[in-house]
């Protein structure tokens, strides 16, 4: 399974369409909006601003109406009844056919990401229009200038662990802001920092953590996860919406790179550091962290008692892997080679061990069969040399459920470093004015 889930991240920078000559203007941009529910509040605005918008209910959308359109915004809201989630399919049709610079609105983020396995799949639908922790970024700056008429308010109590002043700044994006409003999604952010296709904007008030991100990007997907319409937001909100579509119009050679499955469509591998997290937490139970490690190890770890468990996790747990029942076990493979699967060293020595035969070329065999499933198929040294040598400069590693290497598509076609080629580097065009 794991073999199938890393690979589809090499098929999606295919057929990919040739970038534009110069980034468009909001009202020379044409919007189509997929939604049933809210199109009267988002058609009206939208016509004001863009150069042509038309609505496609979720149900009768097909992909190819799509064709002529600069950006699709998704309205996928979650209707509450249980046979409706998680979803199993896409109104956009197979993750690896979508190129269209998209916009997924409020639970669009949440939605999409249990049926395609991208990132946005964990989370909370605990978010208030209060936005929060935003970031130096063109996105607020262009085509409007989102003016930071920031307000102080209590530190939400889930976020006291983290922060301790008594109060935090937030950007309201909406009026009475004070009011109870539907709940938007935001996103854990953890390991966003790892993945080259991610971009960070802004958090948003919620009862989770402050880390969590409220408007962010994944590849051609903009995660605008605030829940209320056009008409519900005051002129900040409104124009970040409308930011957030110009941005992502330029974005139409990217992809998500990452295959992680959502812990709603089933159970999944939690990450060595959400580990050590946990155990850090006075409030999260033991039992809770129990069910995601194996019982050897389990009863291993368990007798030395919380603070040492997590000291044990700092230094061991750089080797843990999930096993087949996706709980944590330690990859006494790793163990044994001394590194862990997301370092580079992890080449140097599997590569080393390779030519040097016997026990230990078998070992490294394994080890880059279970962690770079993408590579080549057989354990010729040199075919591996060849490999990592020609895909260095654009490879990184996760372990957010998936546990394996990943090749970067645009970094690679451009020939640059993936580590150099971030935010809006990865554009197709540079906005007008750069």
């Amino acid at each position: 399974m794991k073999t199938a889930v890393c690979c589809l991240a090499l098929t999606i920078s295919t057929s990919l369409p040739l970038p534009s000559a110069a980034a468009k203007d909001l009202k020379e941009l044409s919007v189509l909006y997929i939604g049933s529910e809210r199109s009267a509040q988002f058609i009206p605005f939208l016509k004001v601003h863009v150069a042509r918008v038309e609505a496609k209910s979720r149900q009768d959308f097909q992909t190819d109406q799509a064709a002529s359109f600069d950006v699709v915004l998704l309205d996928w809201p979650q209707t509450g009844r249980p046979e409706d989630f998680p979803p199993k399919a896409s109104p956009l049709g197979k993750r690896e056919a979508w190129t269209k610079p998209t916009v997924l609105l409020g639970s669009a983020g949440l939605n999409l990401a249990v049926v395609w396995k991208l990132k946005g799949g964990t989370g909370c639908t605990c978010m208030d229009p209060l936005a929060y922790d935003l970031r130096l970024h063109e996105i607020f700056e262009r085509p409007f200038k989102i003016e930071r008429k920031m307000v102080s308010v209590p530190t939400p109590v889930d976020f006291q662990a983290e922060i301790k002043s008594k109060e935090i700044e937030v950007l309201p994006l909406v009026d009475d802001y004070k009011q109870q409003w539907r709940a938007g999604w935001c996103s854990y952010s953890y390991d966003f920092a790892r993945n080259p296709d991610l971009e960070f904007f802004c958090g948003g008030v919620n009862h989770k953590t402050p880390t969590a991100a409220g408007l962010w990007r994944q590849g051609n997907l903009l995660h605008f996860g605030f829940e209320q319409s056009p008409t519900e937001m005051n002129e900040s909100g409104q124009h970040l919406l409308l930011n957030a579509i110009v941005y992502i119009s330029r974005f139409s050679e990217d992809r998500p790179i990452a295959v992680t499955p959502s812990v709603f469509a089933g159970k999944v591998a939690r990450s060595r550091t959400s580990f050590s997290r946990a155990l850090r937490n006075p409030e999260y139970q033991l039992d809770w962290i129990k069910q995601d490690i194996s019982p050897e190890l389990w009863s291993k770890l368990v007798p030395l008692g919380r603070e040492k468990m997590a000291e044990w996790v700092d230094h061991d747990g750089q080797f843990l892997h999930p096993g087949a029942s996706t709980q944590l076990e330690l990859d006494e493979d790793l163990v044994a080679l001394g590194v862990p699967f997301d370092k580079p060293e992890f080449f140097e020595r599997t590569l080393h061990d390779l030519r040097a035969g016997g026990a230990e070329a078998e070992r490294a065999k394994h080890l880059l069969q279970r962690y770079v499933p993408m590579g080549p198929k057989a354990a010729d040294p040199e075919e591996w040399s060849n490999w990592w040598r020609a895909n260095k400069p654009y490879a990184f590693a996760s372990d957010s459920s998936d546990y394996c290497w990943y090749i970067d598509p645009l970094a690679k076609k451009r020939g640059t470093p993936t580590t150099n080629l971030r935010g809006p580097r990865r554009a197709d065009v540079p906005a007008k004015g750069d």
